[in-house]
């Protein structure tokens, strides 16, 4: 998430106390909640949730026809091995270049499926990085002022991360939320275009479904 918020123990300047005796009034932030609460983080999300749907639909689409050109592969291959115990030689010799045209074709659809699995899969990624970065940077920058402005109207003293307060403090997070939800978003968070494949598919963050696989026999 936050880095300044993950690796440093309290983020706000301390202020004089008001009365003689010793005092400490500090609050805590949730920076995992953050993040994840933000709303430009959930459109984020969304955003790449649906890409990968995307994603998903072309690769079931490429899998279908790489499973359909096999299946004709294995009945020209079968039906070429009943000839050959029959003895027909003509006939044999007649259906082996649509077997080896078949045979070919199923190689250049799986190695296309594979191509465009390990491409998008790829691309995709580096949109996540993207704009996850985008986002953990705009916080970045946002956080500390707007954590000041709240411990300074509460007369906080310190604000530290949860991870780093064990007992009391009064919790900023869900205030913190939302004064950034008032802002205007960090520009291109959930709007960058998509990865590009062939023949015009769009891609998606996915981690989509498993690698593609055919069977191929004679």
């Amino acid at each position: 998430m936050v880095r300044r918020l993950f690796y440093s123990a309290f983020i706000v300047l301390f202020m004089a106390c008001p009365t003689a005796s010793f005092c400490f009034s500090f609050g805590y932030i949730d920076a995992a909640k953050v993040f994840a609460k933000y709303s430009e983080t959930q459109k984020t999300k969304s955003y790449l949730e649906s890409e990968k749907s995307k994603l998903q639909e072309v690769l079931d689409s490429k899998k279908k026809a790489v499973a359909d050109l096999d299946a004709k592969y294995l009945e020209t291959a079968k039906k070429l091995q009943a000839l050959r115990d029959a003895k027909k030689d003509k006939e044999v010799e007649a259906l082996e270049p649509t077997l080896k045209t078949q045979r070919e074709e199923l190689a250049n659809a799986n190695a296309e499926l594979q191509k465009f699995f390990e491409e998008s899969q790829k691309k995709l990624y580096e949109v996540e990085e993207e704009k996850m970065g985008s986002l953990s940077k705009f916080l970045d920058e946002k956080m500390d002022p707007i954590i000041q402005q709240i411990a300074q109207a509460k007369s906080l003293e310190a604000v530290f991360e949860k991870r780093f307060c064990y007992f009391g403090g009064v919790d900023i997070t869900e205030e913190v939320l939302a004064t950034l939800n008032t802002l205007k978003p960090v520009k291109g968070a959930a709007t960058a275009a998509p990865a590009t494949t062939k023949k015009g598919t769009k891609g998606a963050t996915a981690k989509p479904a498993e690698n593609a696989k055919s069977s191929e026999g004679e």
